[in-house]
Parts: C-alpha cells; structure tokens; sequence
C-alpha cells in the first residue's frame, strides 16, 4: 500500500489539526514559534554560506514587524512583497505573520499591465520590493501611484546608493534625482521585542496566511487565497510522506513567491524543524555544488527543473551528494527514471496540488510501478474521503459533458482521460474552497454546481488526468492545451513526452495551430536542441553555430521515432528549432502563446521550421511549402 492511501485519513493530522482550532492557535506563524522554542539555536536556514538560527530570525522578525507597525500596518492589513530569494523575504513573511498582516507574493518576473494589475487586485497599503526591480515598477510608476501605494526599498540605502553611483558617470552624479518616489525599509535597529500570541488567537483556519498569484501563462494572474487551514496541513503532510525530519537539510530553488516554494517548502520547516538551505535562483551548474557544500539530503522540485538538471553535462557530482529524496509536482514520465538512475535518487515524492484546489494527489515512489504518477488513491481512502472525481469534457469547448436524462456529470471508466474536478463544499478544512482575492467572477467561473446530485459543488481543476486499474493517477494535459487534430484529441503533454525521449531534445513544448481550409489544429513543436547540433548564441545579435550534418541526423531521428511511437494523428506537422533557450516562468512552465501566435508565419518566425511530409519524415519548410497551404494544396 502506498502511504498516501491513509491521507488524509492519518489521526494524528486530525489531532494536531484540531488542537489548533481549540487553542486558537490557527496561524502558520506559531508553528515557526513553536519550533523556536523546541531549538533556539539550530540552523534554520543556510543561504549563499551565511546561516540562521531560529532564535536570528525570530529577533530579525520581530524587528521587522515593529517597522512595519511603525507605518500603520495593522492585522487583516495586506502588504504587497516583490522579493527575490533571500532570507530577507522569510524574515518580511514572518514579520507579516506575527502581526496577523497578509502578505501578497508579487512574481517578480512581471512587468507593465500584468504588475499593475498584480497591485490593485492585492489591495494592499505597502509594497516593498527589491532594488533590483526598481527598473520594472519605475516604467508603470504612475499607474501604480494611482493606486494609493507606498513603496519602498528592502535593500539598503548605502547598496542601493552605490549601485546609483557606480551606474552613473561623473558629470551626472551632481545632478541626479530618484527616478521614482520610493523610501527605504531601516528595519535593523527597531527594537527586536516579541509579540504577544493573542494578536493572532482571532485567526482562523478559513483566513488568509498569504495571497499568491497564479503564473499567468495565459491570461492576467489570479490571486489565489492561501489559507492557515491550507497552510497547516501542508506543513504536517510533507514531512510525514517525504520522511522530513530535524536532522535533514531540504533544497529550496524555488521561487518563494509561489505556494511550491514558501507554503509547502519553507512552510513545512516549521513542522519538522529541518534545516532549510534556500537558493537564490535555481541553476543546473551550482545545484550538486550546492548540495554537497550543505549535506542537503531532500530536494524540492517542480515542472521542468529535473529536466535541466539531466541535460546538464555528466559530471562525478551526479552521485557525491547525499539526496535520498526529492519531492515535487511536474516531474514527468519520461525523463523520471532517468532521474532517479543518474542521481541515485530512491524517492520520489511526487504530489499534484493547486494554490487554489481543495484537496490534493500525493504518490511517494520507490519502485518502476509508482514513476510517472501524480498520485495514489486506493480504495480506504476512495470510500472514506469521496472528494475527487474524473469525469467527461468536451475538449473543443471545455464544457462538461452531463448525461441526457439525469442532466449529472458523467465519470470516466479506469483509463480514460477527463478533467479532475474536487469537491468545494466548504464543509471541512479539505474541501474549503476560497478562490481568488477581489476577483468574485473569476472565483466562481471555477465552480460546476449539480454535478453529482442536486445543490452540490465542485471546483474545476482544468487537468486532464485519468488513474489505472492499479489506482494510481496520472497527468495527461491541461484542457485548453489539448487541441483536436483529424477528429481526435492530441494531448500537448503526452507528445512532449514522446519528443523528449529523442536524443539531441533538451526541452520542448508543444501546441496546436491553426490551418487554412482544415478543421481543428495541426500539432507543433519548438525545440531546443543540445550544442552538439545547435549551439545558442551567448552575446545580444549574434546567431546560432548549426552542425547541419548533426541536424540532418537528428531530424532523422525524430522522424523515425514519432512514425513508431505516435499516432499518426498526434505527429507534430510541424516542429520550430529554437534558437534562443525557451521563455519560461518563474516555476519552469513554458510561455506558449507568442508560439502560437507566431505558428508557421514565416514573416514572424525567424527560426529554422520543418513539416511532416507525405513521405513521413521531417523537411525544410520554406516559402515555397508555406504557399501549398495557403492555397490549400499541402498534405497534412
């Protein structure tokens, strides 16, 4: 039996749970109290050499907070964070905590419409922010002033001086003005005493500990609610399944201000008590430098990491290291063996969650049955805890396919793709449903009312997945990434997978586009490529070095494998060598609607593109092509 089968059915979950709520004691802030006072001068955190106790932060929070009282911010009161990695971004979150503020984690990879509109759905009266994003919130300043915000610096006034200096010439430090109007947070010599406990006995499970914004890949972000309920069973569930104890030191390259990265990993820090040994960025080159450098013996992944990491150069740092378990979301089947083998990990603690959803998938893999999947859910917990169904949807439309008589959603057989959909009922802390912050259209534009029987409720994940006769679950696509293509449905995923098992594939992603004279969508891939083929250029202006002999085999090669190992139907038409590295977001997902947008045009698309011809091998696609299907003449 999987262990995940009696979660969250373990009693000893319930108990701490329950004793939170008659204690009043609800903030995820007092688990890190609580770990304070069980080990005052232990690591907490390792970060760039430097190390915390829990006793420093707890001093460095309390200063904190006391700067921010000093500016009016009170409990309920929201505080907008555009903060990097660092331990300053712990010690702000903590410092927020203890005051009973809530904290909204702004991507700091955004800019122009997608910032603003970050801000006003926060609502908040604070943000503070990182010097090194002072050139993104300068070119919307206006717009963000109008929105009633105080800004200000966490980096320090004489850093953030001398970058000005050292950036500007002789001839104009004189006469240099702050570009936009912003203050420094001078925290550091606040007094550093503790907070009393009963600023926080009015919090509850249902409040928010933090508000984070989804990525954004399509769309505006959406400000997922990230409650103390959310936050507290996290924080128990992944030490328990990923064997986190005291004694472990976990690696964070995660962004923190996305729910993977602060919620569940630093978060469930404050359960296990374990060292946390953050990252400022995720790097493929420093990973097993830095897992050796700190004994690290868990590491926390999502989407696409694992892939760089096995398309890095072999080197004897692959299995120096003392890892023995990574845990994580995204990992996926075709490279998750491969993983495991190379870096002699034994565990895979793979999990399937979302910031907003109700419940969660959880498959802790030790063995070759286990890889590739999301989640284990047999049949104690299948009877016990009914929250999860797989049911049918219309892929075209994304509407969900209800039986004629009964008008009810109708459930998919084992093996069968369908969209997974949680119950949101609301009745317990599991299948409480909070939505998105100042957003209420969007909030219930999640939700399928009567979908089993008449006034219930479920939450609409957007995932098609399907699970096994084995009662394991697995990951097929996101519902508008699959796209129909010859009367059938082509998953965006699946076909990545297929690709990246090519030799000379170090990423790809997949999509459907448009044709003229053609129902649905013909499938595209744009790929990147080893340097062995394709060497990407490391300067502004200068192009690719093609090994045109190593392409020529290459292309080949993947000819020959999707003939024999896709449907003839999911066969990419096309595929787009990729000259620059991928555009991803914060938490590796790849941005696809420039490529979508740009399809085959040739007058947009300056890369190498190639078709599938009728002699079923990839060839060049040029001008001449490109007119055979404008005027509908090309094979497809």
């Amino acid at each position: 039996m999987n262990p995940s089968d009696i979660w969250p059915l373990d009693p000893t979950h319930f108990f701490r749970f329950d004793k939170c709520v008659r204690n009043r004691s609800c903030s995820i802030y007092n688990r890190f109290e609580e770990q304070c006072q069980i080990r005052p001068f232990a690591v907490a955190l390792s970060f760039e050499g430097t190390s915390h106790t829990w006793r420093e932060l707890e001093l460095a929070s309390n200063r904190m907070a006391h700067w921010f009282v000093s500016k009016g911010i009170q409990a309920g009161d929201r505080v907008a964070m555009m903060m990097g990695n660092s331990p300053l971004f712990i010690i702000t979150w903590l410092s927020l905590l203890k005051i009973a503020a809530v904290a909204s984690f702004i991507n700091t990879q955004l800019t122009h419409a997608a910032l603003v509109h970050s801000l006003k759905v926060s609502d908040a009266k604070i943000l503070v922010f990182d010097f090194e994003y002072a050139s993104a919130l300068q070119e919307c300043f206006d717009d963000i002033k109008g929105l009633n915000y105080d800004l200000y610096t966490m980096t320090p006034k004489q850093q953030v001086l001398g970058q000005i200096y050292n950036y500007l010439s002789r001839d104009t430090r004189r006469s240099f003005e702050i570009p936009f109007q912003y203050d420094f947070v001078e925290w550091e010599n606040m007094s550093s005493e503790g907070f009393q406990k009963s600023i926080r006995e009015h919090i509850e499970m249902s409040d928010p500990a933090a508000l984070i914004f989804t990525s954004g890949t399509t769309g505006l972000p959406k400000a997922a609610i990230m409650d103390h309920g959310r936050g507290n069973s996290m924080r128990v569930a992944w030490p328990y399944f990923a064997s986190i104890t005291p004694q472990s030191k976990v690696y964070i390259p995660l962004p923190l201000y996305h729910s993977a990265g602060s919620i569940i990993g630093v978060g469930q820090s404050w359960h296990s008590g374990c060292t946390i040994v953050l990252a400022r960025k995720f790097s493929a080159s420093n990973f097993w430098k830095d897992c050796i450098a700190y004994d690290v013996t868990h590491f926390q992944y999502i989407g696409e990491l694992c892939r760089y990491l096995l398309h890095a150069p072999e080197s004897p740092l692959d299995r120096k290291h003392k890892v023995r378990t990574a845990f994580g979301n995204g990992l996926r089947p075709d490279i998750w063996a491969k993983v495991q083998e190379r870096f002699g990990i034994k565990t895979i603690f793979e999990y399937y969650s979302m910031s907003e959803g109700t419940t969660a998938l959880l498959n802790v893999a030790t063995d070759k049955r286990s890889q590739g999947a999301i989640g284990f859910r047999g049949p104690i917990q299948r009877i016990l805890a009914p929250t999860m169904k797989v049911v049918k949807v219309d892929t075209d439309t994304n509407e969900l396919i209800r039986d004629e008589k009964t008008g009810f959603c109708i459930e998919c057989r084992l093996n069968e793709p369908g969209e997974l959909i949680t119950l949101a009922d609301n009745k317990t802390h599991s299948t409480r449903y909070q939505g998105y912050f100042n957003q209420p259209k969007m909030t219930q534009a999640k939700l399928v009312h009567n979908a089993f029987v008449q006034g219930d409720v479920y939450f609409r994940t957007g995932d098609l997945v399907y699970r096994n006769e084995d009662q394991y679950w697995f990951f097929v696509d996101r519902t508008g990434d699959t796209y129909r293509w010859k009367g059938e449905n082509v998953s965006t995923a699946e076909v990545a997978d297929t690709l990246g098992r090519v030799e000379g594939v170090v990423s790809c992603v997949v999509y459907g586009v448009t044709i003229p004279g053609q129902d649905g969508r013909a499938g595209m891939a744009t790929l990147v490529l080893k340097d062995s083929i394709l060497q990407r250029p490391t300067e502004n202006g200068s192009r690719a070095v093609v090994n045109e002999q190593a392409l020529n085999n290459f292309l080949q090669r993947m000819s020959e494998y999707v003939a024999k190992n896709l449907p003839s139907y999911a066969v990419p038409r096309f595929l787009r060598i990729c000259e620059q590295d991928l555009e991803i977001t914060g938490t590796f997902k790849n941005k696809k609607e420039v490529l979508k947008k740009e399809g085959f045009d040739l007058n947009l698309v300056k890369d190498r593109l190639y078709w599938w011809t009728p002699q079923r091998r990839y060839e060049r696609f040029d001008r001449t092509e490109n007119e055979q299907i404008y005027v509908e003449q090309a094979r497809l």
